[in-house]
């Protein structure tokens, strides 16, 4: 099978997917090796303090602040550091603080402070946005799953934080880092695509249908029933387009675009509101902020980025940006 070199591009474009990092898993049951890195001087700590990351800004954007071990005390105090892995130039580990560590290493980096991710990385740097999200997911997984799902004892960290370990030796089960597959799709019907508002966001918020992959389901069989399920919309075509972690909190999210046979639509209660657009009707609702768009951060802008750029050659992200502080009448 040839590789899809175009889907590949796509999907490295999207935020969180830059983890340019060797993440050297023939290291992890090496504990005498991860013992060492730990100490050299290249070694560089991703301190996560309730799910959220050590953060600063200056004019050129939102910087990633690692630290060294040794202004870390007890790095070890909640749980081991888990081995990211190396870009060739600095070995990178993820740890856990406390709130009193916090306040230490605020002290040290009073510019700084412990940040959600998801809006902060809007203007990050792409490879330190992924290591940070690739830090945040591993986090989440940890402390998720510190109880055995078979026999509730308190599992053990291993494999450098990529394994748990049921610490009954009975049970001894083995559990590995999870997500959760969901489809996101830009619905399309000729010159229109397909937006739609969640009860539970903010006013005129829209973005594309999206939703979870069901047991015993293909990423192709949920795109048609998730876009059955909230518009009644029947599609003639699915085209897979890229990917992109999201640990927010674990998710995988798998794009795709759908044409629609026809535009007629009916919302279910999952949807409070849905309405097709042309280019020209979304140059229009950025332009006086009645609409308000997913942030560029997520796979659902990147979808109607693209197929805005498809049809008329212009960038909705800068558009967006030109508005952002415009007021609505």
């Amino acid at each position: 099978m040839t590789l899809n070199i175009d889907q590949l591009t796509r999907s490295q474009n999207n935020r969180f997917t830059s983890v340019r990092l060797d993440r050297l898993v023939e290291r992890r049951d090496d504990a005498e090796w991860v013992e060492q890195a730990l100490a050299r001087d290249d070694a560089r700590l991703v301190p996560m303090w309730r799910s959220r990351s050590l953060l600063s800004r200056n004019a050129d954007g939102t910087l990633a602040v690692y630290l060294k071990p040794s202004e870390l005390a007890e790095p070890d105090l909640i749980q081991p550091p888990t081995l990211l892995g190396s870009d060739h130039k600095r070995t990178y580990f993820t740890v856990a603080v406390t709130d009193r560590q916090k306040d230490d290493v605020l002290e040290l980096y009073p510019e700084a402070a412990f940040t959600d991710l998801r809006r902060a990385s809007i203007d990050m740097d792409a490879k330190h946005a992924g290591i940070l999200a690739y830090a945040k997911a591993l986090h989440y997984w940890q402390h998720r799953h510190r109880f055995c799902g078979v026999c509730g004892s308190p599992n053990r960290l291993n494999s450098s934080g990529h394994r748990l370990v049921c610490s009954n030796e009975e049970c001894a089960r083995q559990s590995f880092p999870r997500i959760d597959p969901a489809i996101i799709v830009l619905v399309t019907h000729q010159d229109t695509c397909l937006l739609g508002r969640n009860p539970n966001w903010p006013p005129r918020r829209y973005s594309t249908l999206a939703g979870f992959v069901e047991p015993g389901e293909s990423l192709e069989d949920a795109v048609v029933r998730e876009v059955y399920e909230e518009s009644r919309i029947r599609l003639s075509n699915i085209r897979y387009v890229s990917s992109q972690p999201w640990p927010f909190p674990a998710s995988s999210m798998c794009g795709f675009y759908a044409e629609a046979v026809s535009q007629e639509f009916e919302i279910s209660d999952e949807l409070a509101e849905a309405r097709w657009f042309t280019v020209d009707d979304l140059v229009q609702v950025v332009k006086d902020r009645s609409v308000l768009l997913s942030p560029p951060v997520s796979i659902a802008f990147r979808l109607l980025a693209d197929w805005f750029r498809q049809r008329c050659g212009e960038d909705l992200e800068a558009l967006c940006r030109e508005h952002r502080h415009h007021r609505p009448a």
